[in-house]
């Protein structure tokens, strides 16, 4: 029993983590038909944030997130105009396959600028927020954890709300839904494109800042 409760707890933590990345690769294929390779960096860009923002910035817990946000949203933004932008449209390619070769050629450009800057030892990302609760017979969930699960969850239930009831969001979902027919209705498709990937983008960033310090508890551990 004891077991079971360590695999289901654990098993909720990297489903809220991995959810925020698949929502996001989900969300990228569904508009722009692609295959975004480059959505593993950004959680390692998060990541990598959440680090500077914690430890040499000495930055507030809600700011690291809200620094990985921004930081990995632009990421996604230039990626999109530099790797699909220019190909969208144009006859006579594969688009989809052309687009999985450019966003991992920027994932490739990403990790390596990672690893030159910050070399190739691993960075701790301290906890959010310290503590933890006992859930069964030896089983403890630290509040990182629970932390983890709640900002995730939190991200879902806003970016659903963001589809649902806002402008752009139903603007997203009628290009998901049929392309052609949202441009004939004046639905700013470029515009939606480098947005969409930049919220994709954003999503696995703030994913890496709770991967990164999951990843120091298995190391602990």
């Amino acid at each position: 029993m004891v077991d079971i409760v360590a695999i289901v707890t654990t098993t909720i933590i990297l489903g809220s983590i991995y959810g925020l990345v698949a929502i996001g690769m989900s969300l990228i294929y569904g508009i722009l038909r692609v295959l975004d390779m480059s959505q593993g960096s950004m959680v390692m860009v998060g990541s990598f944030v959440a680090w500077g923002a914690l430890v040499v910035a000495d930055f507030n817990p809600l700011l690291a997130l809200v620094a990985a946000f921004a930081l990995t949203f632009i990421l996604g933004v230039l990626t999109q105009l530099v790797s699909v932008q220019p190909l969208v449209g144009r006859g006579g390619i594969d688009f989809e396959m052309v687009t999985f070769i450019t966003t991992f050629a920027v994932a490739m450009v990403l990790q390596n600028v990672v690893l030159e800057v910050f070399g190739p030892r691993q960075r701790n990302v301290p906890a959010l927020v310290s503590g933890q609760v006992t859930v069964y017979q030896g089983v403890t969930l630290p509040y990182q954890s629970i932390a983890m699960v709640a900002v995730s969850l939190s991200l879902m239930l806003g970016f659903g709300i963001f589809l649902s009831r806002s402008r752009y969001g139903l603007a997203i979902r009628a290009v998901a839904q049929d392309a052609n027919s949202a441009r004939l209705m004046g639905v700013p498709i470029k515009r939606l494109f480098p947005l969409t990937m930049g919220l994709a983008s954003a999503l696995a960033g703030v994913a890496g800042c709770s991967w990164g310090h999951f990843l120091r508890l298995a190391t602990v551990r």
